[in-house]
């Protein structure tokens, strides 16, 4: 019986080994790697521009820039300054 017990365990125990490591050894093949890195990166890019843009964003409601109304149009709403000339 004590010999049929540690040989099934012994049994289970290769199985569940050689299932794990053929497991590691697929997740490590050069494919896998590369398209999880490639994905790792993809969502790094991906995240940066988001928070680039939320962070612009919040830059231009902080300084609020006036908008220009159109291609090629000056403002020219200064006021004069003590010299006649409008202040910068």
């Amino acid at each position: 019986m004590r010999r049929t017990f540690w040989v099934a365990a012994g049994f289970g125990l290769g199985v569940y080994a050689g299932e794990r490591m053929r497991r590691t050894a697929v997740k490590l093949a050069p494919d896998a790697l590369g398209t999880r890195l490639r994905s790792l990166v993809n969502d790094a890019i991906e995240a940066g521009r988001v928070e680039m843009n939320q962070r612009e964003r919040a830059l231009r409601e902080a300084f609020a820039a006036p908008q220009r109304a159109g291609p090629g149009s000056r403002r020219t709403s200064r006021a004069p300054g003590p010299s006649g000339r409008p202040e910068r």
